[in-house]
């Protein structure tokens, strides 16, 4: 039972892991899709977490019953062959996509501390390959050892500042507005990268005991975080103005916890491109028998060069297109178990 339990808490910082990128740790997604709806956000991060926890345990079971490699298997079994291979490209250009912003992020991450912008690029591309070879096991201990110290640092800069600043500011740019939609937007958001990984996850899975531990343990504690970054945000004056809302939390003269937050946004990047490139790997090895070493090779090699261009047209193009997979998605999976036919 304490194996079943640790496997768990595992899958379930895996889940985090994959989820608590750089634009939730830094407080935008969270203002964006809850805080800027006003004080009922609390209801609206509470209806995701708990699609959140479903849709987790829903992927972790298909892949678990069916002994999936790759993010393919389960779209054929969500949606059959010919919907398949459709979902099959648009998934892939987004997390390669994905990953070429998360290695933009970090150049741009080094270039604030005055490292070359290819420094930064380079150390995270060395980071996610050393990481990479170890396959599943790999993610899951980088997982299991990054993603607590990040929980820990985000609650405790968001508990000082609530400690310390007790009203609300009152500036809401969309309080008139119902906030249940954006919960649905917000989970739909992680379905792709949270299928890039929990499709491979299967053969690692014992029971189905593990999977609702995991799902359960990652939704309650992203919910707290979001809970306290969330309460956090609805205090600040013009946060709405601030790239980084995080930063708004810490006063400017305490330049160590400035430096603090700078490492978990990018340790928040590292665990998202992680998990990106793992559902990469796996599908192209389920077109060609190279290892996984070398894909991780090929893909960051082709990634690096990438980062050096300007994708604005790219997201223009490609993230409506990505809205509508992800609520797609997100409704298939959730009425896959009552389809009677299965």
């Amino acid at each position: 039972m304490i194996r079943t339990f640790n496997n768990g808490i595992k899958l379930g910082l895996t889940i985090i892991g994959t989820t608590i990128g750089a634009g939730f740790a830094s407080g935008r997604e969270i203002w964006e899709f809850f805080s800027s709806y006003g004080t009922k956000s609390t209801i609206g991060i509470i209806i995701s977490m708990m699609i959140f926890a479903i849709s987790s345990v829903f992927i972790t079971w298909i892949s678990y019953k069916y002994k999936t490699d790759n993010y393919y298997e389960v779209l054929e079994i969500l949606m059959g062959k010919t919907l398949a291979k459709i979902f099959d490209g648009l998934i892939f250009l987004y997390l390669f996509s994905g990953s070429i912003v998360m290695f933009a992020g970090s150049g741009a991450t080094f270039e604030q501390w005055d490292f070359s912008f290819l420094f930064g690029v380079g150390i995270l591309a060395i980071a996610v390959w050393l990481v990479l070879v170890f396959g599943v096991n790999g993610l899951i201990i980088m997982n299991s050892i990054l993603i607590p110290i990040l929980i820990t640092i985000i609650i405790s800069v968001t508990f000082q500042y609530n400690l310390s600043n007790q009203y609300f500011s009152g500036e809401y740019i969309r309080s008139h507005l119902k906030v249940w939609p954006s919960s649905i937007t917000y989970t739909a958001l992680n379905m792709i990268s949270l299928l890039g990984v929990l499709s491979t996850m299967g053969k690692k899975i014992r029971s189905t005991t593990e999977m609702i531990i995991g799902g359960i343990f990652a939704a309650v504690f992203l919910g707290i975080v979001a809970l306290m970054l969330n309460i956090a945000l609805l205090k600040v004056e013009f946060v709405q103005q601030y790239e980084i809302p995080l930063f708004s939390l810490i006063p400017s003269h305490q330049t160590f916890l400035l430096i603090l937050v700078t490492i978990v946004l990018w340790f928040a990047i590292y665990t998202t491109v992680l998990s990106n490139i793992h559902g990469l790997v796996h599908r192209v090895q389920m077109k060609w028998n190279y290892s996984a070493n070398k894909i991780s090779i090929l893909i960051i090699i082709s990634v690096i060069p990438l980062t050096f261009i300007g994708f604005s047209t790219l997201v223009k193009v490609l993230y409506p297109i990505y809205g509508v997979l992800n609520l797609y998605l997100l409704a298939v999976l959730l009425l896959y178990p009552f389809q009677t036919s299965r």
